[in-house]
């Protein structure tokens, strides 16, 4: 029988446990037990057992913060931005509006009639309010795993949803009442937005923009709210003539035709610039911004200029409506 020393040193110990994790066979020699420079053969280089360590470290996932949404389900995270939209637009309308001043009640502001407070340039304001609140959802969801279909029909009830929590605030409102109109309109908003990015061929077709050039009261710095500066405004629709005609024709993808709506005077601060409240129409022949930033960069700015309407890219012909 192998005579088993007495002294036990560290790799006796590691040897041991070598023993009992890979089995008995492991650290046994032909006369018996290792001696401690066999046993140290067996074991693994310092690099080795450091690399390892390293690698369980890496493989150890740290614990994100707590203010961390990344590992949220996306179900959880379209909850809580639609939460928090309405909690903010809640707190701003009690602290800088006049949320909560008066019981619920209504307003029927009618519509595109001479006179109405802005000559139907504020319910088009809520029609691309919706409109272009809907697509940014939609990118936001998209962005979250959501399929393209199910991405704008959740960013159209978001953006339906954060408009109507405004006009109920307006519904408890002083200065402004529920208007049955504005959601209308509102409505009217997610539906176009919803077709156009449910419909490829919608968008291939027509765009519905916006465009805003300030006003003389802005310029002159007597008012600075952008949204209700009418008399600076006009909202369109602009019909893209290759995607109507599909003959590929760089100079046709370059043009389109436009359609369009505005009023000037109707806001207080312009009775010193417009003698009097009007509402003009107006058809012209536009540049394809879009088209032509792609063409000439290889960019398209994001898709803005399917929404934004630059100013003097177009040759219009207005008519008064009064």
């Amino acid at each position: 029988m192998a005579v088993v020393s007495k002294e036990i040193s560290p790799l006796h110990i590691v040897a041991a446990l070598i023993l009992g994790i890979l089995g008995p066979g492991v650290l046994v020699a032909e006369d018996g037990l290792l001696d401690s420079a066999q046993a140290a053969a067996l074991l693994p280089s310092p690099s080795v057992i450091m690399g390892l360590a390293d690698q369980t470290e890496e493989k150890i996932p740290e614990k994100p913060p707590w203010w961390s949404v990344g590992d949220w389900p996306r179900e959880k995270k379209v909850i809580a931005l639609n939460a928090a939209t309405v909690g903010t637009i809640a707190a701003i309308g009690f602290v800088g509006w006049d949320y909560g001043s008066h019981s619920l009640r209504t307003a029927n502001e009618g519509w595109f009639d001479s006179d109405t407070p802005y000559g139907g340039a504020d319910k088009l304001g809520h029609v691309f309010t919706c409109y272009s609140l809907a697509s940014v959802y939609n990118l936001i969801y998209k962005d979250w795993g959501y399929s393209d279909n199910d991405a704008i029909l959740i960013g159209a009830a978001s953006s339906w949803l954060t408009m109507t929590i405004v006009e109920i605030g307006d519904g408890f409102s002083v200065s402004e009442g529920f208007s049955w109109q504005d959601e209308v309109m509102n409505t009217v908003g997610v539906g176009m937005a919803y077709l156009r990015h449910r419909f490829p061929a919608v968008r291939e077709r027509v765009d519905f923009r916006w465009e805003w050039f300030p006003s003389p009261s802005v310029r002159r710095g007597e008012r600075f709210d952008v949204l209700t500066d009418y008399s600076g405004q006009k909202f369109l629709l602009a019909f893209k003539l290759d995607g109507w005609l599909r003959t590929g024709s760089p100079v046709l993808k370059a043009l389109e035709l436009q359609v369009g709506y505005y009023t000037r005077g109707y806001v207080s601060h312009d009775k010193d610039f417009f003698d009097e409240p009007h509402r003009y129409g107006y058809v012209g022949i536009g540049l394809n911004v879009t088209y032509l930033l792609e063409r000439l960069t290889g960019h398209r700015a994001w898709g803005i200029f399917d929404y934004y309407q630059m100013p003097y890219t177009y040759l219009p012909a207005s008519w008064e409506l009064d």
